[in-house]
Protein backbone atom coordinates (compact mmCIF):
# COMPACT_ATOMS: atom_id res chain seq x y z
CA UNK A 1 0.00 0.00 0.00
CA UNK A 2 1.24 3.63 -0.73
CA UNK A 3 2.10 6.11 2.25
CA UNK A 4 -1.12 8.32 1.18
CA UNK A 5 -3.41 5.61 0.91
CA UNK A 6 -2.52 4.34 3.91
CA UNK A 7 -2.86 7.97 5.46
CA UNK A 8 -6.13 8.25 3.93
CA UNK A 9 -7.82 5.22 5.05
CA UNK A 10 -6.49 6.34 8.50
CA UNK A 11 -7.73 9.99 8.74
CA UNK A 12 -11.08 8.23 7.35
CA UNK A 13 -11.88 6.12 10.64
CA UNK A 14 -11.07 8.94 12.76
CA UNK A 15 -13.11 11.84 11.44
CA UNK A 16 -13.20 14.94 13.59
CA UNK A 17 -9.93 13.75 15.51
CA UNK A 18 -7.17 16.01 15.64
CA UNK A 19 -4.52 14.73 14.00
CA UNK A 20 -0.54 14.84 14.64
CA UNK A 21 1.74 13.92 11.63
CA UNK A 22 5.45 13.58 12.12
CA UNK A 23 7.74 15.54 10.20
CA UNK A 24 8.96 14.55 6.85
CA UNK A 25 7.00 12.84 3.85
CA UNK A 26 4.01 11.71 6.18
CA UNK A 27 3.47 15.64 6.70
CA UNK A 28 4.38 16.77 2.88
CA UNK A 29 2.36 14.43 0.84
CA UNK A 30 -0.36 15.07 3.32
CA UNK A 31 -0.72 18.82 3.75
CA UNK A 32 -0.35 18.70 0.01
CA UNK A 33 -2.82 16.12 -1.08
CA UNK A 34 -4.84 15.47 1.72
CA UNK A 35 -4.56 19.00 3.88
CA UNK A 36 -7.19 19.84 6.50
CA UNK A 37 -7.33 22.06 9.36
CA UNK A 38 -7.35 19.48 12.47
CA UNK A 39 -3.84 18.58 11.11
CA UNK A 40 -0.79 20.01 13.05
CA UNK A 41 1.91 19.27 10.85
CA UNK A 42 5.36 18.70 12.34
CA UNK A 43 8.44 20.55 10.76
CA UNK A 44 12.17 19.85 12.02
CA UNK A 45 10.82 17.61 15.02
CA UNK A 46 11.75 14.14 14.42
CA UNK A 47 11.00 11.39 16.96
CA UNK A 48 8.06 14.23 18.48
CA UNK A 49 4.91 12.99 17.13
CA UNK A 50 3.72 10.61 19.97
CA UNK A 51 5.39 13.47 22.80
CA UNK A 52 2.91 16.05 21.19
CA UNK A 53 -0.15 14.07 20.44
CA UNK A 54 0.37 12.61 24.08
CA UNK A 55 0.39 16.44 25.44
CA UNK A 56 -2.32 17.66 23.59
CA UNK A 57 -4.61 14.94 24.90
CA UNK A 58 -3.25 15.44 28.57
CA UNK A 59 -3.98 18.86 27.64
CA UNK A 60 -7.82 18.84 26.03
CA UNK A 61 -9.10 15.34 26.60
CA UNK A 62 -12.36 16.09 25.13
CA UNK A 63 -10.13 15.53 21.40
CA UNK A 64 -9.35 12.39 19.65
CA UNK A 65 -5.92 12.34 19.11
CA UNK A 66 -4.36 10.68 15.91
CA UNK A 67 -0.77 10.57 15.62
CA UNK A 68 0.46 9.32 12.40
CA UNK A 69 4.58 8.36 12.62
CA UNK A 70 6.84 7.26 10.02
CA UNK A 71 8.88 4.37 11.27
CA UNK A 72 12.21 6.09 11.89
CA UNK A 73 10.41 8.76 13.77
CA UNK A 74 8.82 6.56 16.38
CA UNK A 75 12.82 5.11 16.38
CA UNK A 76 13.72 8.53 17.19
CA UNK A 77 10.78 9.05 19.76
CA UNK A 78 10.90 5.59 21.43
CA UNK A 79 11.18 7.23 25.16
CA UNK A 80 7.48 8.63 24.49
CA UNK A 81 6.31 5.00 23.89
CA UNK A 82 6.64 4.70 27.59
CA UNK A 83 3.21 6.69 27.86
CA UNK A 84 1.08 4.32 25.74
CA UNK A 85 -1.69 3.07 26.13
CA UNK A 86 -3.29 6.62 26.11
CA UNK A 87 -7.46 6.62 26.28
CA UNK A 88 -8.58 8.22 23.13
CA UNK A 89 -5.26 8.64 21.20
CA UNK A 90 -4.86 6.45 18.56
CA UNK A 91 -0.96 5.72 17.13
CA UNK A 92 -0.04 4.60 13.52
CA UNK A 93 3.52 3.58 12.18
CA UNK A 94 3.90 3.70 8.81
CA UNK A 95 6.82 1.23 7.96
CA UNK A 96 8.08 1.42 5.22
CA UNK A 97 11.79 -0.06 6.04
CA UNK A 98 13.75 2.94 5.40
CA UNK A 99 13.95 6.96 6.53
CA UNK A 100 13.02 7.84 3.14
CA UNK A 101 13.30 11.76 4.01
CA UNK A 102 16.45 11.50 4.64
CA UNK A 103 17.75 9.64 2.07
CA UNK A 104 16.37 6.18 2.14
CA UNK A 105 18.97 4.89 4.65
CA UNK A 106 17.31 1.15 5.96
CA UNK A 107 16.40 0.55 9.10
CA UNK A 108 17.14 -2.44 11.63
CA UNK A 109 13.21 -2.56 12.28
CA UNK A 110 10.53 -1.70 14.38
CA UNK A 111 11.52 -3.30 18.21
CA UNK A 112 8.65 -5.94 19.54
CA UNK A 113 6.99 -3.51 21.86
CA UNK A 114 3.89 -1.78 22.15
CA UNK A 115 4.32 0.25 18.79
CA UNK A 116 0.80 1.32 18.29
CA UNK A 117 -0.60 0.13 14.80
CA UNK A 118 2.05 -0.41 12.40
CA UNK A 119 0.68 0.05 9.08
CA UNK A 120 3.42 -1.97 6.06
CA UNK A 121 3.85 0.93 3.22
CA UNK A 122 6.18 0.64 0.10
CA UNK A 123 8.73 3.22 -0.08
CA UNK A 124 7.85 5.96 -3.21
CA UNK A 125 7.25 9.44 -2.62
CA UNK A 126 5.00 12.28 -4.84
CA UNK A 127 6.55 15.52 -5.41
CA UNK A 128 5.11 17.39 -2.53
CA UNK A 129 6.07 21.42 -1.81
CA UNK A 130 6.69 21.56 1.50
CA UNK A 131 4.03 22.21 3.90
CA UNK A 132 2.78 25.69 5.32
CA UNK A 133 5.18 28.04 7.25
CA UNK A 134 5.09 26.96 10.85
CA UNK A 135 3.21 30.10 12.04
CA UNK A 136 0.45 29.50 9.53
CA UNK A 137 0.10 25.44 10.62
CA UNK A 138 -0.43 26.47 14.10
CA UNK A 139 -2.82 29.37 13.51
CA UNK A 140 -5.24 27.46 11.50
CA UNK A 141 -4.88 24.31 13.67
CA UNK A 142 -5.33 26.93 16.90
CA UNK A 143 -8.74 28.12 14.66
CA UNK A 144 -9.75 24.58 14.73
CA UNK A 145 -9.52 23.91 18.27
CA UNK A 146 -10.91 27.00 19.08
CA UNK A 147 -14.05 26.34 16.76
CA UNK A 148 -14.40 22.88 18.58
CA UNK A 149 -14.67 24.38 22.11
CA UNK A 150 -17.08 26.73 20.78
CA UNK A 151 -18.99 23.70 19.32
CA UNK A 152 -18.94 22.09 22.40
CA UNK A 153 -20.60 24.91 24.47
CA UNK A 154 -23.30 24.94 22.75
CA UNK A 155 -23.75 21.15 23.31
CA UNK A 156 -23.92 20.63 19.43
Amino acid sequence: MKRLEAIAQILSRHEGAAVVLCNGLNSRETAFKLGADNHLYLLHAMGEALAVGVGLRMARPDLEVVVIDGDANALMGASAHAFLPVEGLHYYVLDNGCSETTGGQALPGLPEIAFGRVVKVDPGKIESPNPPPPKAILATFKEWVRRRESTNKKGV
